[in-house]
């Protein structure tokens, strides 16, 4: 039966997206023709920002609920600062991208440098990962198997109707992550067999892990922190933004977003902590890549349709940012860096290019096995070679040598990272190269002014 049930979601995955009509522009097939609206931008913003379950739960059996901090609390203080500080501008400027924007400002080079950290980080390498281990799990079958069904259920769809394609499966698999989990979550909390009472005694067993900081260090807390700048340079937030109907619709969208965020981190975090207690109750940790998978299982033991919902639920959130990664890398590769070399592109151009982007997910896929890494390595490279830039065409504030400041801090960082220095995190060295030239630069702004107004 659970076999049957998944397969039936992907079926009905590939229809819905195959359903979206035809686009006529590249406009129309890149934003869905700038006109979604609030359930549509919830939907698809929840969804997207969501993918890395496997690695939500993994963390917290590891470090406990400090998790809910640097992958929870930080992200919502982001969302909201972007809704109301950095949607406006994105709109009122009518910015389509953030490489064409750095480009636009402050010309070619900066614009490749943007664009080549951002498409490393959005490569959907990582997610495909995750999907093909869940999908291994599930159907017991070899996990490079796994990966390439994964591949072609979660993106192929987005051949034919692009963004739209994406927006109309993000509202189904919306509707099956909260319910798998919230089902899950249910059963764990209110069951017989379970009950809070599991979680007491984990409480009175490990403290720690009901403590901040835990058993983490400060410092790597603050730098996994620090990730949640991406917000601010994520194409996801940027692309849903210029896609949205206006700017009231955008931040409402990014405020009740964020309200789902808090309460599916409180189903995922709290099951991830049942699933600690369950294993130690039955004599051994589950080796698995998932968690939430093994939990399923326990739980549903004796429910086997109960279980085929929850694995449904659990795919859901990963193939819902796999086909916006990899449709946002497609634009990247493909429609900005065109239009930063002067060159036309069409609907075509943008499919064929998702093609490559699969291609390459799929190599690098097999060149790592954890998620969280990949995110913090290129994830600093954008947050160290855009964020300042990209601050600063937002808000009217002129800086010159942004060539120099892009470069010397992707530098400096990539030395930090290969020389294998512990002393600090490497995307406080690039971020601390950004502040000083750029206050370097208003010194000397403020002392040229000043000469200039004596001068007078």
């Amino acid at each position: 039966m659970i076999p049957l049930l998944v397969i039936s979601f992907f079926i009905a995955i590939i229809i819905i997206g195959f359903s979206s009509n035809k686009n006529n522009s590249i406009s129309d097939y890149l934003y869905s023709g700038r006109k979604l609206t609030v359930p549509s931008l919830i939907a698809t913003l929840v969804t997207t920002w969501y993918g890395g379950i496997n690695e939500i739960g993994n963390q917290t059996i590891n470090h406990g609920i400090v998790v809910w901090l640097y992958f929870g609390i930080c992200y919502y203080i982001a969302a909201i600062l972007y809704a109301y500080f950095i949607a406006p501008r994105v709109i009122d400027k009518n910015y389509r991208s953030i490489p064409i924007t750095i480009y636009e400002s402050y010309g070619k080079i900066p614009g490749l440098i943007s664009l080549i950290t951002i498409l490393l980080f959005l490569i959907p390498a990582p997610y495909l990962l995750m999907l093909g281990q869940l999908i291994s799990e599930i159907f017991s079958i070899n996990q490079t198997e796994a990966i390439i069904l994964g591949l072609i259920f979660s993106t192929a769809y987005t051949l034919k109707g692009g963004f739209s394609s994406i927006i109309k499966t993000d509202r189904i698999q919306f509707i099956f992550m909260f319910f798998g989990f919230m089902m899950l979550s249910g059963f764990l909390f209110f069951s017989d067999q379970y009950g809070i009472g599991l979680i007491q005694n984990l409480y009175q067993r490990e403290s720690h892990l009901f403590q901040i900081p835990g058993n983490m260090e400060w410092s790597l807390i603050i730098a996994y922190s620090s990730l949640a700048l991406i917000t601010f340079l994520d194409p996801s937030f940027h692309q849903r933004t210029f896609a949205g109907k206006n700017l009231k619709t955008v931040q409402k969208s990014i405020v009740l977003s964020v309200i789902c965020w808090f309460i599916f981190d409180l189903i995922t975090i709290s099951s991830a902590l049942f699933y600690l207690e369950i294993t130690f109750i039955n004599g051994n940790i589950i080796d698995t890549a998932s968690p939430y998978i093994a939990l399923a299982k326990d739980v549903f033991q004796n429910y086997p349709f109960l279980m085929g919902i929850f694995f449904i639920s659990i795919l859901s959130v990963v193939m819902s940012t796999i086909d916006s990664y990899t449709f946002l890398s497609s634009m990247t590769l493909r429609y900005d860096l065109n239009t930063i070399i002067g060159r036309k592109t069409n609907i075509q151009t943008i499919r064929d290019t998702i093609v490559i982007i699969l291609i390459i997910s799929f190599i690098l896929s097999t060149f790592f096995d954890n998620a969280l890494d990949y995110w913090y390595y290129f994830g600093t490279y954008v947050i160290v070679s855009t964020l300042f830039p990209l601050i600063c065409t937002l808000f009217d504030i002129k800086i010159k040598s942004v060539t120099l400041m892009m470069i010397t801090s992707v530098s400096a960082t990539l030395f930090w990272d290969l020389s294998g220095i512990t002393l600090a995190p490497s995307i406080y060295i690039g971020l601390s190269i950004n502040l000083l030239i750029l206050l370097y630069q208003i010194i000397v702004n403020n002392h040229n002014n000043h000469n200039n107004h004596n001068h007078n």
